[in-house]
């Protein structure tokens, strides 16, 4: 049997392995819930046309005007069909649409700025799309247990994509690899469409990977099948496996910041800090600020992580996107600055062809202005705030939430991810949508769970997961 047969064999009978295993432990998990699953798993890896060899090449700026009809109506059944469970699950509009105020500010402004751009009917079509992303999100936590719902979603996303990525990148390099146009030098992007997209993948199911771990450690009495255990190791190996080869500085720096979160903060002490969140976020914005104001600090730091000063060319494209005349109040319209004679200017300007800011923020400024970039500040900072009163309640979910919104936070200082269909956009949506039903206590106590902890030991050690 030829190598690479042998080896998609493998790695596919793991893969029903783990759904098999997984089938009892989701048992609360609806059907509906592979709505979410298969939205998940397309945008994190690559559009379903490019998986059989269609799809359309970007090698011009006009190229993204257009857009593959077959992916449009995938995307457009998916939103539909979501549409259609909450519908039928009777969703309090009302209460969803008070608790999360400036969310819907954010989007209708998104939405609204389509009439000032240049390319409306396209802005129009990418706007719909990220409504996919909250009707995905609100199939998840509108189910009967939300916990264990995110959950399951997000660990079936790595059961596909983790090993095909692994398969990819060792048995069928025409698929896992490309190369760099510049340095002729081998890309590793897995079931991605590029690098970046590979290290982005691995760090949220990494993220749930972390959060699946730490569930099995302070389950208590709940004994975790050996089974389990070792292919969740299994599946951790793969992702940092993965992680060298995708060479993403940051979205291992991330990982590692949403894996201690997850870990710190089953502790007392981390969670008396927890009242102290604003002033520590403020005090961060200082040290960032620092960073910048002293010479040589920053360069310092980076290149402890392998990449240079500008961020391989980053902090120019910032200086250079900040300097173009838009109107700085509402910005181009949504997702339009990259279309048109202004893509066309930068590509000829920069050799690596960017398509975006990578910068969230900026990213933000450039199509919707001060007003747009406000509306998602002000968004960031009401969920925040609507985490913290969780996490002081001792919401066991509150934790991840909070893990996914620093990840967010973060991950857009040298991507722009915001409104995108992006793992870390969709993952950050989820951390901060307020829905009644995940606003409940989420941490129930066992029969042996002890009546007081002491301290420095973990709070809720003996919650069973999503209970």
């Amino acid at each position: 049997m030829p190598k690479q047969l042998a080896a998609a064999l493998l790695f596919v009978a793991f893969i029903v392995w783990l759904f098999i295993r997984d089938r009892k432990r989701s048992a609360t998990v609806s059907m509906a819930a592979w709505l979410p699953m298969i939205w998940v798993t397309i945008v994190g890896s690559r559009p379903v046309t490019l998986w059989f060899g269609g799809g359309l090449s970007m090698e011009t700026p006009d190229d993204y005007l257009k857009g593959s009809p077959i992916d449009m109506m995938i995307f457009l059944s998916l939103i539909v069909a979501g549409l259609l469970v909450l519908i039928q699950r009777r969703v309090n509009w009302n209460v969803l649409f008070a608790n999360n105020t400036w969310l819907i500010l954010f989007f209708l402004y998104c939405g609204l700025s389509v009439a000032w751009s240049d390319y409306s009917f396209v802005g129009l079509k990418r706007w719909i799309k990220d409504l996919g992303n909250v009707v995905m999100v609100l199939v998840i936590l509108t189910e009967k247990d939300p916990v264990q719902a995110v959950k399951t979603v997000f660990l079936r996303c790595a059961f596909v994509l983790l090993p095909l990525s692994v398969l990819f990148i060792k048995y069928y390099p025409e698929y896992g690899r490309y190369y760099n146009r510049w340095t002729y030098q081998p890309v590793y992007c897995g079931v991605t469409t590029e690098k970046n997209a590979l290290g982005c993948l691995v760090m949220v199911c990494g993220l749930f990977l972390a959060w699946e771990f730490y569930s099995m450690r302070w389950r208590g009495s709940k004994a975790t099948p050996k089974a389990d255990v070792l292919s969740r190791v299994l599946l951790v190996a793969m992702m940092f496996w993965l992680l060298s080869k995708a060479q993403s500085s940051t979205a291992l720096v991330c990982w590692v910041m949403g894996a201690v979160i997850l870990y710190v903060l089953r502790f007392k002490f981390a969670m008396r800090q927890i009242r102290m969140l604003g002033t520590y976020t403020f005090v961060f914005s200082l040290l960032l600020l620092t960073l910048y104001a002293i010479p040589g600090l920053l360069g310092f730091l980076v290149g402890v992580l392998g990449e240079d000063v500008t961020f391989t060319g980053r902090t120019d494209l910032w200086a250079d996107l900040l300097s173009q005349r838009i109107n700085p109040l509402m910005g181009t319209g949504y997702q339009s600055f990259w279309l048109g004679e202004r893509a066309e200017v930068m590509w000829e300007k920069y050799y690596f062809h960017p398509n975006q800011a990578h910068n969230g923020y900026i990213e933000t400024y450039l199509n919707g202005g001060f007003l747009g970039a406000a509306c998602l500040l002000a968004w960031l900072v009401a969920a925040g705030r609507d985490i913290k009163k969780d996490l002081l309640r001792g919401h066991d979910y509150a934790r991840l939430r909070f893990a996914a919104l620093a990840i967010g936070i973060f991950y857009n200082w040298t991507e722009a991810v915001f409104n995108r269909l992006s793992l870390v956009w969709f993952i950050l949506l989820l951390a901060a949508v307020n829905y009644p039903r995940t606003s409940r206590r989420q941490i129930v106590k066992t029969d042996e769970e002890p009546q007081t902890i002491r301290q420095g030991q973990p709070s809720g050690a003996s919650a069973s997961f999503g209970g």
